[in-house]
């Protein structure tokens, strides 16, 4: 098409948009690069908040497997691995691990457009790279119209003008290339038929896919794509494209919402009713003499353990009662505190006055809340409960033991625990898009020498599965810490990890943790670690220094000769704004490069979490890796969004972020942050309403 017909197309869209219409009554759908848009065309649309969505496409050029993600309200997310055919020679193709970015500038109105401005492979020049700005219209009830002018890839057929010279495709870190070079017209329209969820499409492209044409077969033959899309409830879509007037795409999309779960919650029992104390109840203490207190705390915990709240020390007085407790069943931490604190009311003699309830994550005490009775027998069943039962609870730090005469302490119990169970690791993140899944069965023993100190020990036999089946020899000019990954998929019993642990708290707010064996499939060695975290802050301080050796390919017990020192300064920040996390670590990674990893996460009071990571060192982009640069996304669900009962069991898929021996660190089974990670004041309000259910 020439520069007049794109500008006459791009005429008819403008003139359409421009009419007075009702907003988008539709579902936005995906493209064929596994986010929100046209078909290779994106448009101003966007996910319900929290939307998110893997995707398999196969275009006939490309194939590969995307991540989506609805980060914010007004941002659109999206993390892909494709493989590029024919890229640099005949039959050589191009693995290309690259983060989309969209950004709401406009929400739609009756009569003005949505616009959106976005960013293919964020921060990289790759092959795919482009810069856009988008708007996207409703016309009536079924009819959506975009129009876009795009850079880079997007800017590639029928430029209409140009913002300079766009550096060449290297792949490299930078932004100089951004809105750099020709720009071109881009548009489509999205029809949702009379047929129930089944949506037709049509683009104008941009893209001449120049660099496909180079060395394969494939012709770009027109500039006009056309594709159908058709949903199969709310949690799987099926597309199917024609696309460059030449080759036949398809795609399946499965989708999921923190926010709305799959099965109906919470159909457990429900809390315990308050019955508060007349005025005139009795303040005597003489019943609190030592042989009562401890039969009151051996009931208690029995009763408390049925419930799953086991109760590690205890304290109770004639005016207070003190609880360690480890939750092993409900997700939100405040849930189980206002159970508790329900119970409580209705179980202890009347002058008990103040209960300190002390969050525990396995051995660890994190943070104290203090209720007073009264208050919780002045709020039940009244309006504004949540927050005023917020506001005069007091929250601290918690010391490692409960101080005073007279402490309860847990029967030790059996010091030898094993369990035997399935395993399914996942990369679903990879070129291919059909991702990697084996099928393990893991054991794992624990002896504990005391509260503090464990023997840890974990055995996986692979049963099937095809991780690690696909990498080739590794030519890294780097230590092969995690290029030869494909080495140790061996189908005989490996040692995952058999550790001694020892974790401890220093102070009320300081933590420590020493581990020393073998740490992880790939090393053993010595690590310790430091954490400085107040229960009532949002940020934390963390130190970790390790000397690991290589272990051998068999993971069983012997070394390799690579030795180094590794260790990391990071900070945690809880924003404490629609649960977003930062976290920044800097230091020493295990190839001997220097530099910093950058997470960003963001959790949902339900314990859903999407984090995404990037990692850049001294390592030069030829000698880094695949990606010039180490990122990847890790996805966490929990248990309880499927089940109609509470559970704070969950699990994780990790996309990205495999092979490369840049930026690679130790995977230490219990990191401090991650371990008490979820009690401190910031995540407790955040999740306060579900203290009185």
């Amino acid at each position: 098409m020439s520069v007049r017909g794109s500008k006459a197309a791009l005429s008819v869209l403008l003139a359409a948009l421009s009419h007075s219409v009702a907003a988008q009554d539709f579902a936005p759908s995906f493209g064929s690069y596994g986010s929100i848009g046209i078909i290779d065309m994106p448009n101003a649309a966007m996910q319900p908040d929290g939307e998110t969505s893997w995707s398999f496409i196969n275009n006939g050029t490309s194939a590969g497997g995307v991540l989506n993600f609805q980060l914010l309200p007004n941002i659109e997310a999206s993390a892909r691995i494709i493989s590029l055919k024919d890229w640099t020679a005949p039959g050589v193709a191009f693995d290309e691990n690259a983060l989309d970015l969209k950004f709401r500038l406009l929400r739609e109105g009756d009569l003005r457009p949505a616009i959106a401005l976005g960013f293919r492979d964020f921060l990289s020049n790759g092959p795919t790279a482009s810069e856009y700005i988008v708007a996207t219209k409703s016309i009536g009830d079924n009819i959506r119209l975009t129009a876009g002018l795009g850079w880079g890839r997007l800017g590639s057929s029928n430029p209409v003008f140009s913002t300079g010279t766009r550096p060449p495709v290297d792949s490299a870190l930078g932004y100089s290339h951004m809105f750099a070079g020709d720009a071109a017209f881009f548009g489509g329209v999205e029809w949702q038929t009379p047929i129930n969820n089944l949506i037709l499409k049509a683009e104008y492209s941009s893209d001449a896919y120049t660099g496909e044409q180079a060395f394969g077969s494939f012709t770009r033959k027109s500039p006009f794509n056309f594709g159908a899309e058709y949903s199969l409830g709310s949690h799987l879509a099926l597309a199917a494209y024609y696309t460059y007037g030449s080759q036949f795409g398809f795609r399946v999309s499965f989708s999921g919402n923190p926010n709305k779960p799959i099965t109906p919650q919470d159909l457990g029992a429900g809390p315990a009713p308050v019955n508060a104390r007349p005025a005139d109840y009795s303040r005597d203490v003489s019943w609190a003499i030592p042989a009562v207190q401890n039969r009151m705390m051996d009931i208690l915990s029995e009763a408390l353990a049925e419930d799953g709240i086991i109760v590690q020390e205890g304290r109770i007085t004639g005016t207070t009662l003190e609880l360690y407790i480890n939750n092993n069943k409900y997700a939100r931490q405040p849930m189980v505190v206002g159970r508790l604190a329900r119970v409580l009311a209705g179980s202890t003699p009347p002058s008990v006055e103040v209960f300190r309830i002390t969050l525990m994550s396995g051995n660890l005490p994190t943070t104290t809340m203090e209720i007073k009775r009264a208050d919780l027998e002045a709020q039940v069943d009244r309006p504004n409960a949540g927050p005023d039962s917020f506001r005069t609870t007091g929250f601290s730090s918690a010391p490692y033991h409960i101080a005073g005469d007279n402490v309860w302490e847990r029967e030790t119990g059996k010091r030898f625990s094993w369990r035997i169970s399935p395993n399914i690791p996942v990369n679903l993140f990879n070129a291919n898009g059909l991702g990697e899944i084996d099928l393990n069965l893991i054991g794992t023993a624990q002896y504990r020498v005391s509260d503090a100190f464990h023997l840890n020990l974990t055995v996986t036999q692979k049963l099937l599965g095809n991780i690690g089946s696909s990498a080739g020899v590794s030519l890294s000019p780097l230590p092969h810490v995690r290029s030869d990954s494909a080495l140790y998929a061996k189908t005989g019993p490996v040692v995952e990890r058999f550790t001694a642990d020892f974790q401890t708290k220093l102070a009320p707010s300081l933590y420590g943790r020493i581990s020393a064996g073998y740490l992880e499939r790939m090393f053993g060695g010595v690590d310790a670690e430091l954490l400085w975290k107040p229960a009532t802050q949002n940020w934390g301080l963390g130190a970790e220094i390790a000397y690991v050796k290589q272990r051998d390919f068999n993971a069983l017990l012997g070394f390799q000769s690579y030795e180094t020192l590794t260790g990391f300064a990071s900070l945690y920040w809880n924003t404490g704004w629609k649960g977003l996390e930062a976290q920044i670590d800097v230091g020493r990674y295990l190839a001997g490069d220097w530099g910093g990893t950058f997470t960003l996460s963001r959790r949902f009071t339900n314990g859903w979490e999407v984090a995404g990571y990037m990692t850049l060192t001294n390592v030069s982009f030829a000698d880094f890796g695949n990606g010039n640069f180490d990122k990847g996304i890790r996805l966490r669900i929990p248990f309880d969004w499927t089940l109609p009962f509470e559970s704070r069991a969950a699990t994780t898929v990790s996309f990205g972020g495999y092979g490369n021996d840049g930026g690679a660190r130790l995977n230490i089974a219990n990191r401090l942050y991650p371990t008490i990670r979820g009690n401190d004041t910031t995540d407790l309000y955040e999740t306060w309403g579900a203290y009185w259910q």
